[in-house]
């Protein structure tokens, strides 16, 4: 009996049974792609020979606390933009919402955010700031290895509103109207805004013309800039050749010059930074202190949703005509 007793005080020193703790999460690789609103960019550092857009980072690389911004900002070290770059970060290819800076991330252990190629962390920088970037990786194809990911893409045709053009993204040698683009390649949030961005880039076309996307070769539905794409689904718009979307561009007119129009004198300076325009392209996206050109009238406006806010049509210096909300600018 007092054998028992002893080799019970050994278990836990009470006589019980000592549970088993639990191992400590420890460092894992985070994948991740960066991505403008037109696209998908690569990635300075590589590491798949047939995919240089995801990579990877160590999780203890990052600085605690382990916050969304202290993960951007050392992924903008890696991939050699500016601490200051603008850039929205999501913590899955599926996310509709941004995770905001302050939030704390689950970097350590076999599950979270970038926890496998299928299923990275997003990073959409702005295009300015894609422009500014640091290239600098000299990894060659032979150094990395390959992988098999399953290929998906968006079927598309292209039309101006006098009919069908050549796709610069044709495929089959008997169809040049007919193109396509990777779902990789296309920016989260994954809405109807996102993919039509992203067959504009890859057709060479100024993100400011006006353009109607449609969910077929018919029209019959016209979708909606903020509509959601399920592109992580088995069906989507365009999701084979034989069911492409359609993608109808405005005849091109010449730009407006804002010293000829007679009614739009009034200066107007944006006080805040804002990306309106990235998601509904008949407002603006602007930077603090920029300088617009406005006929003054305060109008309300649609944004996205079936919302209405206060604004002023204006024209920036490219001669873009769109709306700016009244509460982030003021009359110079």
């Amino acid at each position: 009996m007092s054998s028992s007793k002893a080799g019970s005080s050994l278990l836990d020193g009470s006589g019980g049974i000592q549970p088993i703790s639990e191992p400590k999460a420890g460092p894992r690789y985070i994948y991740y792609r960066i991505y403008t609103k037109q696209g998908a960019l690569e990635s300075n550092n590589p590491i798949y020979s047939n995919d240089r857009f995801i990579s990877r980072i160590v999780s203890r690389s990052v600085a605690p606390p382990h916050t969304a911004a202290c993960l951007k900002k050392h992924i903008f070290r890696i991939e050699k933009f500016e601490l200051s770059t603008k850039c929205t970060l999501y913590s899955s290819l599926s996310d509709q919402a941004p995770v905001e800076d302050s939030a704390r991330l689950a970097l350590r252990g076999i599950s979270g955010p970038g926890v496998s190629e299928i299923d990275p962390v997003v990073l959409v920088v702005d295009v300015s700031d894609a422009k500014k970037r640091s290239k600098v990786t000299s990894v060659e194809a032979k150094d990395l290895v390959e992988w098999s990911p399953t290929r998906r893409y968006v079927y598309y045709r292209v039309y101006d509103e006098a009919g069908e053009i050549s796709s610069k993204t044709a495929f089959d040698d008997t169809d040049s109207c007919l193109g396509r683009v990777g779902t990789l390649c296309i920016s989260p949030p994954y809405t109807a805004l996102s993919l039509k961005y992203c067959i504009m880039g890859a057709e060479g076309v100024s993100p400011d013309r006006v353009c109607n996307l449609f969910e077929d070769e018919g029209g019959e539905n016209t979708m909606k800039d903020g509509d959601t794409v399920a592109l992580l689904s088995d069906n989507y718009p365009g999701v084979s050749k034989e069911e492409p979307l359609a993608i109808v561009y405005a005849l091109q007119k010449d730009p407006v010059n804002p010293s000829e129009q007679s009614n739009f004198t009034k200066k107007l300076i944006v006080t805040v930074y804002g990306t309106w325009g990235d998601y509904d392209h008949t407002w603006h996206t602007t930077k603090a202190g920029e300088i617009f050109h406005t006929d003054g009238i305060l109008l309300k406006k649609p944004y996205v949703t079936d919302s209405e806010f206060a604004c002023y049509a204006a024209i920036n210096s490219s001669g873009k005509k769109a709306f700016i909300h009244q509460v982030y600018s003021s009359f110079g």
